[in-house]
């Protein structure tokens, strides 16, 4: 093997050592630490929190309290009988508890509305968060095929590399014993450095792939990786109707929900405008001491209650207008839901359009790269006998390699497009 090759492999293999990645360990690594991941949970969390009887205002409420006074006063008393009383420390304790209770019976409906409200947002929560792990393995998946053809791209280049080392050599020898000109040779050694920098450009584009896929799973950004030589590719996916695609999309469910939301809340705004009625109770404790005025001791204890009611008649047309605004934002919700209904059905087309171009144009590339190969095994073997020109076998080898790069590539778009469909279908994971 010529020296040259040889210092290129060991300055390869020179690196450090890089931990084994699969497509499922990223996978796997993204849904438990990316980011994006972490907040859509949290805010499911935050919605299903939420979503209470109590919150909504069912419940009633209820409250202890309870407070010691205590004050020392230099009193002076004249009472209508004559007598004087002087205490310059006359101390008094007052103790005070009490149990309360307040209650909200009818207010109007809206409490009912608010529980529908709030089970809406906890399911919408839930779905924004099914919608997120889609497209989190959707990235994940793309950028791990895109440094798998970063890696296969960089196999090409060694490829190429092997055979203008080859193309170097016969070369040699022919200019050696006069069969050849000098110019044969030098023209390999120029296309070897040639794809020796292709090769440099190569590993900054994979280096890049692998900071993406960092990023995703919320690794270490320096991390490097042995990845897959290659993906799993489906070429016989079947659409899916319009119909069945609305009603499973997680992105279309939550512009729903969130439209049902708006609807719901022009009536707990018209609900402002119902009578309102209330019940509270207490149970209430005193005792007091005094060592001045007219009554030394005193206690009392003992349970009130009482209802009240509510009716708004005119607040300068506020609730009118709460309840315009509430209905004009339904409208708007709405107009969103039928808007990313239109733009995912039409997303999915054009990705399924996409998606049977990619596979057409991956069989194609399956064959080519079989006459490419053909070609260049022609091609070399009549070179060494010198039937061939360098010119010709130059050109039998760009093409086998610009064959090589466009099936890895063809690859690549394969892999994307497959996923794009199975994201908006929500098969990427269940």
């Amino acid at each position: 093997m010529n020296k040259f090759l040889i210092i290129f492999l060991f300055a390869t293999i020179g690196v450090k050592a890089q931990e084994r990645l699969t497509l499922e360990d990223a996978i796997q690594t993204a849904l438990q630490y990316n980011y994006d991941v972490r907040i859509a949970k949290a805010a499911a969390r935050q919605a299903a929190a939420n979503n209470t009887l109590g919150n909504a205002g069912f419940s009633p409420s209820v409250g202890l309290n309870g407070g010691v006074t205590a004050s020392n006063y230099n009193t002076h008393n004249e009472l209508v009988n004559g007598t004087v009383q002087d205490n310059p420390h006359a101390r008094t304790i007052n103790v005070n508890g009490s149990a309360a209770l307040n209650w909200t019976l009818f207010d109007g409906g809206r409490m009912f509305i608010v529980k529908k409200q709030l089970n809406e947002l906890d399911k919408m929560g839930e779905q924004q968060f099914k919608a997120q792990l889609q497209n989190t393995v959707s990235r994940i998946i793309q950028v791990y095929a895109q440094a798998v053809l970063q890696q296969r791209q960089l196999l090409a280049i060694d490829t190429a590399l092997v055979l203008a080392v080859t193309r170097m050599n016969i070369s040699k020898v022919k200019y050696d014993n006069g069969s050849a000109p000098k110019v044969d040779y030098l023209q390999a050694r120029v296309d070897y450095n040639g794809r020796r920098a292709d090769s440099l450009t190569q590993q900054a584009l994979l280096t890049q792939s692998f900071d993406t896929l960092n990023v995703l799973m919320g690794a270490d950004i320096y991390n490097t990786y042995i990845l897959d030589d290659s993906l799993p590719l489906n070429t016989k996916l079947e659409p899916m109707d319009k119909e069945a695609l609305q009603d499973i999309n997680y992105t279309i469910d939550v512009a729903r929900r969130n439209a049902r939301v708006s609807r719901l809340n022009v009536g707990a705004t018209r609900a402002y405008q119902y009578p309102w009625l209330a019940v509270n109770g207490a149970y209430n404790y005193s005792r007091t001491k005094s060592d001045a005025g007219f009554s030394f001791f005193s206690r009392s204890y003992g349970p009130n209650a009482g209802a009240t009611i509510s009716m708004p008649l005119f607040q300068g047309g506020n609730l009118r207008r709460q309840v315009k605004i509430a209905s004009l934002q339904a409208t708007r919700d709405e107009l969103l839901y039928e808007k990313q209904m239109s733009s995912t059905t039409n997303k999915y087309r054009n990705a399924w359009r996409s998606y049977q171009v990619a596979v057409a144009a991956y069989k194609l590339q399956q064959e080519n790269i079989q006459y490419a190969k053909e070609n260049l095994d022609v091609q070399l073997a009549r070179f060494r006998v010198g039937i061939a020109t360098t010119i010709e076998t130059r050109q039998a080898e760009n093409d086998y390699v610009t064959a090589l790069e466009a099936l890895y590539t063809a690859g690549y778009n394969l892999k994307v497009n497959e996923t794009i469909v199975l994201e908006l279908e929500n098969k990427l994971i269940q």
